[in-house]
């Protein structure tokens, strides 16, 4: 009887055991299956979104051509030699970087041989005068004293004087002589000695040197490069439908890379071809300051064209089909626009009216009647 009692109890506790298994086991089935379903969405709120806006204002605007150049000094000179010889040494020594005054020397060429022959040619033609003065004592006496004060004149170190006033017979006299050739074949003589020395064209720096003391000098061999400083031009090529709108004389804002300091300058010169290839125009811009250095990168802004009655806007406002965004109501409204002009960051547009509020910035998703709240571009920090 005992035996039977507690096998009952045993298979109770079985049953019981296998019971709290099943109900355990469902409870973590039923779980997985509520965590694998996905929640309900949230109903989206209606929020309004924040846009930047600007207020329409029409008048003139100038339109300014960005364009860039290299400045080169407005006066300078290639140092050529138009003689043969050994480059002497002076002082200063010829060296890049070395200023000069207007007049002094620069090169100075060996000319001994040749002021030889020059010096052999004056006492040639001095002693053609020499031979003639007792011809013109006996058949011109007046001009016999004029020959005469003028042989006495003469010195063979220095340059030949003018010759004589004389009248039409003595003229063709002395020249029966050969002297009037001989004059002026002395004089070509004279000229050429002076290409020994190169002097200074005006107050300059020399910016580069080719030779140096002891070498020989070619002509027409290249000896340097002389500028002028403080006085620059500055080229720029502009597009040929803008030049029509430059004057020479205007005024120019030229900025530099470097200091992003601003210089002002006039248009000088404006050239009559258009390149072929660029279809661009040359145009020259004279700067004049002592802060300024040959070959400096500068950036200028030329006014060369003005509009009346417009509003310039960004670019990215206006849509393919020549509309931007205006608030009116808090809501955004497409209006068609008429853009008359484009630079690289800006339509120039007209139908616009004063005060009428566009969107400032391009506004990603931005649709017809959409609600924004609109903030005065002013105020953006």
């Amino acid at each position: 009887m005992s035996k039977n009692t507690s096998l009952k109890t045993v298979r109770k506790w079985i049953l019981f055991f296998v019971g709290f298994v099943v109900i355990a086991l469902s409870f973590q089935l039923s779980k997985l299956i509520i965590d694998s379903n996905p929640s309900p969405r949230k109903k989206a709120e209606n929020s309004v979104k924040e846009v930047y806006t600007l207020k329409a204002k029409n008048g003139p605007l100038q339109v300014q051509i960005p364009s860039k150049g290299v400045l080169q000094a407005y006066k300078r000179i290639q140092i050529t030699s138009r003689v043969q010889g050994v480059m002497q040494t002076i002082n200063p020594l010829f060296k890049t970087g070395q200023s000069y005054k207007k007049g002094q020397q620069l090169v100075q060429i060996a000319s001994s041989e040749f002021r030889s022959n020059v010096i052999a040619q004056r006492a040639s033609l001095y002693n053609l005068i020499t031979s003639v003065l007792p011809d013109l004592q006996l058949d011109f006496p007046k001009a016999y004293e004029l020959w005469s004060a003028y042989l006495k004149s003469f010195d063979l170190k220095k340059p030949v004087p003018s010759l004589p006033k004389m009248d039409e017979k003595v003229r063709l006299f002395v020249s029966g002589r050969g002297i009037i050739s001989s004059y002026y074949t002395l004089q070509n003589l004279e000229k050429t000695l002076t290409f020994y020395k190169i002097k200074a064209p005006f107050n300059g720096v020399l910016v580069s040197a080719n030779v140096t003391e002891g070498s020989l000098i070619r002509p027409g061999q290249d000896l340097g490069e002389f500028i002028a400083p403080g006085d620059y031009e500055l080229r720029v090529a502009l597009p040929r439908s803008y030049v029509s709108n430059i004057t020479e004389g205007a005024e120019v804002k030229v900025k530099s890379i470097d200091d992003e300091r601003i210089y002002t300058g006039i248009v000088s010169r404006i050239n009559a071809m258009v390149d072929s290839q660029t279809q661009s125009v040359k145009v020259f811009i004279r700067l004049r300051d002592e802060n300024l250095k040959e070959g400096m990168f500068m950036n200028a802004e030329i006014n060369a064209m003005e509009f009346n009655n417009v509003f310039a806007v960004d670019r990215g406002l206006l849509n393919e089909s020549q509309e931007l965004f205006v608030v009116q109501d808090n809501k955004l409204i497409l209006k068609k626009v008429n853009p008359i002009h484009f630079t690289e960051t800006l339509a120039l547009i007209q139908g616009l009216a004063d005060g009428e509020e566009i969107v400032a910035q391009p506004l990603i998703g931005a649709y017809e009647d959409m609600e924004v709240f609109p903030i005065p571009f002013e105020q953006k920090k």
